[in-house]
């Protein structure tokens, strides 16, 4: 009979069984890497892919980097999971903008990314004068660009910056479920669960090479 694969995935979950057809496919798409966790059927106990001879991950192919050094596969895949979790912040930078000019352009829209910081400030600055407008356009500008520096040291792997940016958009969310705009707090649960992605990739790079 045989033997059946199934792997556990980098969130948390397990999937297959597959076949070894199936399996040598997914190496090729690199949703298994060498240090991919293996269960086979006929063995008891997990394994790193690259313990798997037929799976042809023993020793990983050397990618080439700007800088002329070789970069495993392991670390590659590491570094596209923390660019996609850091760019997350700035998306919310972005869209919250987007939102501040609706709203004080008196439009009726907006994203739920958005952050709720900024629609406080807009609308509080929606019962002023034209000054009191000016002032926040500089405070949005301000609280976005935080979020812009988030991402521009997020996606060089900066832990630091995931747990700021995290702890400060997990508190912007406490605000929508005060207002009770649901979906809007249930969009920031699902950012910050890609952002985490992100800082848990950004945890592994500095034990991948």
């Amino acid at each position: 009979m045989q033997a059946t694969y199934k792997i556990l995935g980098g969130d948390g979950k397990e999937y297959g069984p597959a076949t070894l057809e199936q399996m040598l496919g997914w190496v090729r798409d690199g949703r298994v890497s060498s240090a991919t966790q293996v269960w086979r059927s006929d063995q008891n106990a997990w394994v790193t892919a690259r313990d798997l001879p037929e799976l042809q991950l023993a020793a990983p192919p050397p990618v080439a980097t700007t800088g002329g050094g070789m970069m495993s596969i392991d670390r590659q895949n590491s570094l596209a999971r923390v660019k996609s979790g850091g760019s997350w912040f700035y998306w919310i930078a972005a869209l919250s903008l987007i939102n501040s000019i609706a709203a004080l352009t008196g439009s009726g829209w907006g994203f739920i990314v958005g952050l709720g910081m900024t629609q406080l400030v807009d609308q509080f600055a929606s019962n002023l004068d034209g000054g009191g407008r000016a002032v926040a356009i500089v405070l949005d500008l301000l609280i976005a660009g935080v979020f812009v520096l988030f991402g521009v040291f997020a996606n060089k792997g900066h832990l630091w910056s995931f747990i700021a940016g995290m702890a400060l958009y997990a508190l912007d969310g406490v605000i929508f479920v005060i207002a009770g705009d649901w979906l809007a707090a249930g969009f920031h649960v699902f950012v910050l669960f890609c952002l985490f992605a992100g800082f848990r990739a950004a945890t592994q790079l500095r034990t991948v090479t």
